[in-house]
């Protein structure tokens, strides 16, 4: 499977759609909506090392921030 990724802009697109949709959301279904995205996208992405990678990105990112 090659590397593909997001050009910058569509990447904005992206983050300003799911913003935009968690701000809508009750607070309370935020975790739950969030689950079921990564699900989805794990789910057509059909490569669980890419996935595994993403879920390890994502926490090494909130622990950067958390630093």
């Amino acid at each position: 499977m090659s590397d593909m990724t997001l050009p910058f802009a569509d990447l904005e697109r992206v983050y300003e759609h799911l913003a935009e949709t968690l701000d809508a959301l009750p607070e309370s279904q935020e975790r739950l909506f969030l689950a079921q995205l990564a699900l989805a996208l794990a789910h057509r992405t059909g490569d669980v090392a890419r996935v595994m990678a993403a879920i390890e990105e994502a926490r090494r990112g909130i622990a950067d921030v958390s630093a």
